[in-house]
């Protein structure tokens, strides 16, 4: 496989993981869905997930069918990766599991950081997109918050909730690969 291929590959399979894992935050965290930002999400992953979701039913705020969509795009580039080795199924699946997690881990980690910085730069800023993560990383946040209420005037709970975030990154991968083992 060349490089320009393999790149474009990362990029593509990024960008789908991305758009079906942000429809699943977005639903699982109540964002508001009348945010332009929001609404060109769902425009752009409706194609996908409405037939999926004639099959496969979400349970209150959970939407199913776009965390299997993004299983599915990180399963099927795995599978082109390793050269359509079929006997490895199980595994690959698992791996895009993982995989999948990871990422959508990324996703809240990574708004957690553009939330608390903005709150630094630009406070109580109204632009849909501050808006949307602000609502995005909130259920995250208020564990934390209980936890560590504000001193001062700052908020320390990103700290908290940044450290268990990076922390699952970390183990996740690990257990998989220590559960694989079990098997070889």
């Amino acid at each position: 496989m060349s490089a320009a291929f393999a790149y474009l590959l990362e990029v593509l399979v990024g960008l789908g993981t991305f758009l079906f894992l942000a429809r699943f935050l977005l639903q699982a965290c109540r964002v508001d869905f009348y945010n332009p930002i929001s609404q060109g999400i769902v425009r752009l992953t409706d194609p996908v997930l409405k037939p999926a979701r004639l099959v496969l039913r979400g349970y209150r705020n959970i939407d199913f069918a776009a965390f299997l969509a993004a299983l599915v795009v990180q399963f099927l580039a795995l599978l082109l990766v390793s050269g359509m080795d079929l006997g490895m199924t199980a595994l690959l699946l698992g791996h895009a599991t993982v995989k999948t997690i990871v990422f959508m881990i990324a996703i809240i980690r990574w708004s957690i950081i553009i939330v608390a910085i903005a709150s630094l730069v630009a406070p109580g800023s109204d632009h849909p997109a501050l808006r949307l993560l602000d609502q995005l990383v909130e259920p995250v946040l208020a564990p934390a918050r209980r936890i560590l209420p504000p001193m001062g005037g700052f908020d320390l709970s990103p700290l908290i909730a940044l450290v268990v975030l990076y922390m699952l990154e970390l183990i996740l991968p690990d257990l998989f690969g220590r559960f694989v083992g079990l098997f070889l």
